[in-house]
C-alpha cells in the first residue's frame, strides 16, 4: 500500500469531508500512474481516504461522459463548465501528454 498526498482547493475539501465528492480527477502524472485500489490518500495533510477504484481516460471530456459529474463537482456545473474548470486547473497540453485519471475513494472510518 502506498500513500499519496493530494492538495485540493478548500471548496473541494469541504465536499470531500461532507461525503459529496467521491471522485478525484487529475492529470495522470507519472507519480500517480501506479495508484491502485487499497492505496491511501491524504487530502491537504488532514483528510485520510482509501482508493476504491482507478480509471484512466484520454481526456477530461471522456471522464465527464463516463463518470457522474455530481461525484466530481458536487455543485453540478454543466458539462461544458466542468470541462472549463478542468482546463482552468490544468493546461490542455498536460491533458494531451499524460492523459487523465479518475480516482474513486472513500473516507477512512466510513462504512460506505
Amino acid at each position: 500500500m502506498r500513500v499519496y498526498h493530494l492538495r485540493v482547493r478548500e471548496e473541494y475539501l469541504e465536499y470531500i469531508k461532507s461525503g459529496e465528492k467521491r471522485i478525484e480527477v487529475r492529470v495522470a502524472y507519472p507519480q500517480l500512474r501506479g495508484i491502485k485500489p487499497g492505496d491511501k490518500l491524504i487530502f491537504n495533510d488532514s483528510i485520510p481516504a482509501v482508493v476504491t477504484e482507478v480509471k484512466r481516460y484520454e481526456t477530461f471530456r471522456q471522464v465527464l461522459r463516463e463518470e457522474p459529474i455530481k461525484k466530481i463537482f458536487p455543485d453540478e456545473p454543466s458539462f461544458e463548465r466542468a470541462v472549463k474548470r478542468f482546463h482552468g486547473m490544468y493546461p490542455k497540453w498536460k491533458e494531451n501528454r499524460y492523459g487523465v485519471i479518475a480516482i474513486k475513494f472513500k473516507l477512512l472510518g466510513e462504512g460506505r
